[in-house]
């Protein structure tokens, strides 16, 4: 966004801002119409970010050459090719035009790469198509409609509205994503109607800065976090989620402080949300003015639901680790998990162990450590588990094992034995505490914890091995360093410890009231017979397979890739079907909250009555709150926790309505909540 003689121009990265945050709008706009000095905060990862896209957009630059294209590009990285010059390429039929200026009135726009097609425009007897090189793993729907954006702007020049845009992704043969433009025309179209009549009306604040996912990047972050605290806003209650706050407000709640004196979560049934969640937002903003007031940490023990919170928290054991990861997603081509760091108890004292991994072997090689040590650690010690805090962790190891081919089994043994134990789940369901945010660090003034590094020297750390991992490569990772990102995850390994510690005091509160808590059954993860059978069967045939193979892939020849590639789709199929079978069981174990943020399944349902005219089985129709999902029809259904319930008849999530066809076992069943089951059977 700027400003010129010609007034206001709008660029293609506005439409995602506005996407992501209406108040972004509003702020970069006094900006350029002078009323409001921006901000002087830079992410000291943006210039490593963008370094690292220079790079990945040159690869591709030359993978394209290679193919014999013509490319016209700028001489600098961050240079443009402007206006006039990008048509003149394109009226000239160049293969590649990159960072070529668009522009259309008000409009503007630097797409990375212009690609000819073979499809006729008012050019010629060919056109253009958008391909935006992205170092992200994930495209984000701010991607899609700045490929939308260039795509609107490239049909302008040429006549003709392209039919397919690409993102490009770091990787060996640069596949594309692809995307029909016509597939997102209309959302991009509303999308931009409303950033323009946000831009034309007259200058006056109208939105507020209510915390989304874009603040962790945004440079206003700071000076929106610093209003939203001295409005008390309803934002800082932990856990609630923008639609109860909307609701709150409708009702005439306004702050924290406010909820929080309120007799009741609600002065009125709510619209929109489960009274339960509201129930529980109610007593967290009690607790955060409960330690604002007295100026120190305070905690509320929940009420026990079983299965969830103390129930989940096992006996602690002699062998017990405390696991934390460090990880970088966007070092390589998937992200890397670069220290794999454990705290235990040894001859009586806490010892700590650091697994680094600055390269593919060496990451393999520290998940087969780390699996072995859990492994042999569990075998002397039948109580042991794998305390971490939030799911990362177990699912960057079924990630790793996945990847490499390595130690699935041992790790299918854990999962069964339920060895991983997520302390963030406990806490959750366990006690409410005077904090804005259930984060590790935030609970470390209850648990006592005291860390050895400063966490603003532990970031600066974070980031230059980051930097060297994606662009310099790790000789420039210097023993200090090292030293400053090992004491950080220490750090974190024996905080979830001090965690641990914590709720079993919390939990002998319960049982001292005279709430007895059983404990997690001690499961052995012993596979059945057949399994055991066919895992060594194949094993045998994998170890003929790749007996002999050198340790230096680099010389390696056909004969020698061909064994190791079919070596490794023995279990190629059970690798796939395993994976779907990890996600469904996740989903299993969300609680309500997490459930309203899973595509695949949907939470707060409220039975409506039965669908006339349905055939044998009946249909049953729900209802449901606001909440992200994607269901289609015919797809088969679970309760989350139980078993299958039927089928989706219809789906409507404008109109928060779902018709489920019931199977025979479930007809008097109505679930809190179902899942979409994705497994596909590989045995026909």
């Amino acid at each position: 966004m700027f400003k010129d003689t010609a007034g206001l121009r709008l660029a293609a990265t506005d439409v995602s801002n506005h996407l992501a945050c209406r108040h972004l709008t509003e702020l970069d706009r006094a900006v350029v119409e002078g009323r409001r000095a921006a901000p002087n905060f830079r992410d000291p990862m943006l210039a490593v970010l963008q370094q690292r896209g220079f790079e990945h957009e040159r690869a591709y630059l030359a993978h394209l050459r290679g193919q014999g294209l013509r490319v016209v590009a700028p001489e600098l990285d961050g240079g443009r090719i402007p206006a006039d010059r990008a048509v003149q390429a394109m009226r000239d039929g160049a293969d590649v035009i990159v960072q070529a200026e668009l522009m259309d009135g008000r409009w503007y726009g630097r797409a990375d790469v212009l690609r000819k097609v073979a499809s006729p425009s008012d050019l010629g007897a060919w056109s253009y198509e958008v391909v935006d090189t992205k170092l992200a793993q994930e495209t984000r729907a701010g991607a899609v409609l700045q490929l939308c954006q260039y795509s609107q702007l490239v049909a302008r020049i040429q006549g003709r509205a392209p039919e397919h845009m690409h993102i490009v992704k770091p990787g060996p043969d640069f596949a594309p994503e692809t995307f029909r433009v016509a597939d997102y025309g209309a959302y991009y179209r509303m999308v931009r109607r409303r950033l323009e009549e946000a831009v034309s009306g007259p200058a006056v604040e109208s939105t507020y800065p209510d915390p989304v996912p874009h603040c962790e990047t945004c440079r206003w972050w700071r000076e929106c976090d610093t209003r939203r605290h001295q409005d008390d806003s309803l934002s800082l209650v932990a856990g609630l989620r923008p639609l109860h706050v909307a609701e709150l407000q409708r009702q005439g709640v306004k702050t924290l402080e406010q909820y929080a004196r309120e007799p009741r979560p609600f002065r009125e049934r709510p619209q929109r949300g489960s009274p339960e969640a509201y129930g529980r937002a109610h007593t967290q903003a009690q607790v955060q003015l409960e330690g604002r007031q007295a100026r120190e940490p305070r905690y509320h023990l929940l009420p026990l639901e079983e299965g969830l919170g103390f129930f989940r928290l096992p006996e602690p054991d002699a062998g017990d680790v405390f696991f934390d990861i460090e990880s970088d997603p966007f070092a390589g081509t998937g992200g890397m998990e670069y220290l794999l760091g454990f705290a235990f108890d040894e001859a009586g004292r806490r010892e700590y162990r650091a697994l680094w991994a600055l390269d593919p072997e060496q990451e393999r090689l520290a998940l087969e450590a780390f699996m072995d040590f859990v492994i042999d650690r569990w075998r002397k010690h039948p109580g042991m588990r794998i305390y971490h805090y939030s799911p990362y962790e177990p699912g960057a190891v079924k990630r790793l094992a996945g990847r490499y081919g390595t130690r699935e089994a041992d790790l299918d043994t854990l999962l069964r034995g339920e060895r991983f134990v997520d302390l963030l789940a406990v806490t959750r369901h366990g006690v409410q505490a005077s904090v804005e945010s259930y984060s590790l660090k935030d609970l470390e003034p209850f648990t006592g914890y005291a860390r050895s590094l400063e966490l603003s020297a532990a970031r600066a750390a974070l980031r230059t091995v980051e930097r060297a991992l994606e662009l310099t490569g790790p000789a420039d990772i210097t023993d200090e360093t090292r030293r400053s990102v090992q004491a950080y995850n220490r750090d974190d390994c024996l905080s979830t410890a001090a965690l641990r510690d914590w709720l079993e005091q919390r939990r002998a509160e319960h049982e001292r009231a005279g709430l007895p808590i059983p404990r997690p059954e001690n499961k052995t993860g012993e596979a059945s017979e057949l399994i055991e059978e066919r895992a060594a069967d194949v094993q045998v045939v994998f170890d003929r397979l790749v007996d002999g193979l050198p340790q230096d892939r680099g010389q390696w020849g056909p004969a020698e890739r061909a064994r190791w590639l079919l070596a490794n789709q023995l279990e190629y199929f059970r690798r796939e079907e395993k994976s779907a079978w990890w996600e469904f069981f996740r989903i299993h174990e969300l609680d309500e909250e997490e459930l309203l943020e899973e595509r695949k399944a949907v939470g707060g349902l409220r039975f409506v009555g039965e669908v006339p005219g349905a055939s044998r089985l009946p249909v049953h129709r729900y209802q449901f709150p606001d909440q992200e999902a994607s269901f289609e029809e015919g797809k088969e259904l679970f309760e989350v926790g139980g078993e299958r319930v039927g089928k989706v008849h219809a789906f409507d999530l404008g109109g928060h309505m779902l018709d489920i066809q019931k199977n025979t076992r479930s007809i008097s069943l109505h679930p809190a909540a179902v899942m979409v089951n994705e497994h596909v059977r590989p045995a026909p």
